[in-house]
């Protein structure tokens, strides 16, 4: 079943080795320019569908998209995984190829980190780690927003995040109390987050 993909504008940029794997059901021949999802959405329910997945929810895997075509960027613990986490992005629609860029390395070992640290987020952590706070600010904010697009009682909802100094924001209209209290929860849940302030996640 493919994961419809909504539009959302949180990208990462990664780094790593490669392998092309290509979903010729996804060629779409005759479609005009607007009839195509954009790069944009395709990335973020990538980025939701392997946050989803217990297999690849763990990795520091980014992802990029051109024209349809998605790159996979960062680490994974084993072959098995990696071949998950392109399994997962082909079968996001409107996906055209992935191309797995993924490194295969243990945690801990010098190519893993090298692998990790490439990526955007990687790259925010170190700098986090070296200044004595434990996550940093994008790294939350695309954190949280990638998972309010995977959590069904959310998804699809316009919630716009804000993060400083670790204090997530939340702002929109919502429909019901129930979205509003997940949504606090999910954010509240993330790693690094201290407090959330959801006075402008208001329910009509």
């Amino acid at each position: 079943m493919k994961i419809s993909a909504i539009a959302l504008s949180a990208s990462l940029a990664l780094f790593g080795t490669g392998l092309v794997c290509t979903n010729s059901a996804h060629a779409a021949e005759g479609k005009t320019v607007g009839e195509m999802i954009d790069d944009a959405s395709i990335t973020a329910s990538v980025k939701a569908a392997l946050l989803q997945d217990d297999r690849t929810e763990g990795f520091d895997i980014n992802v990029d998209t051109s024209e349809g075509s998605v790159r996979l960027r960062g680490g994974a613990d084993s072959d098995e995984a990696s071949r998950a986490a392109s399994e997962i992005a082909n079968n996001v629609s409107g996906v055209r190829a992935v191309r797995n860029e993924l490194v295969v390395a243990a945690p801990g070992t010098p190519a893993r980190i090298k692998a990790n640290e490439a990526t955007a987020s990687g790259e925010v952590r170190a700098a986090a780690d070296g200044t004595g706070d434990s996550i940093d600010d994008a790294w939350i904010t695309s954190k949280v927003t990638a998972q309010f697009l995977a959590d069904s009682r959310v998804a699809g909802l316009k919630i716009d995040v804000d993060t400083k100094d670790n204090y997530v924001k939340l702002s929109g209209t919502l429909s019901s109390t129930a979205q509003r209290n997940a949504a606090i929860a999910i954010a509240s849940a993330t790693r690094g987050v201290k407090s959330v302030d959801a006075s402008n996640l208001v329910v009509r």
